[in-house]
């Protein structure tokens, strides 16, 4: 069975211009539920890529705690990282 074609997609970007758009236009026809409801999917599309870009900040940051831990782990200086820890041992 052959392969369906993939739909084309939109950048958010693109998203967010063409609902400008369709308000725009559903404004000059006196439409306001279709302007409203123009406007509740530009905020949708708001919300889904601002959770996004927190997901990939939060994968990010994840990785950079773990290149730290294994990094110090494999350094040769076997030292405590937490300076605290060796303050009480000196006590």
């Amino acid at each position: 069975m052959p392969k369906k074609k993939a739909s084309a997609t939109y950048s958010y970007n693109d998203s967010l211009k063409m609902l400008a758009k369709l308000q725009q236009m559903a404004i000059e026809e006196g439409n306001i539920n279709l302007a409203l409801k123009a406007e509740e999917l530009k905020c949708k599309i708001a919300s889904l890529q601002a959770d996004r870009e927190i997901t990939e900040n939060n994968d990010d940051i994840t990785k950079i705690l773990v290149d730290f831990t294994n990094d110090n782990q494999n350094s040769q200086n076997t030292g405590d990282i937490c300076p605290a820890a060796s303050a009480k041992q000196e006590v």
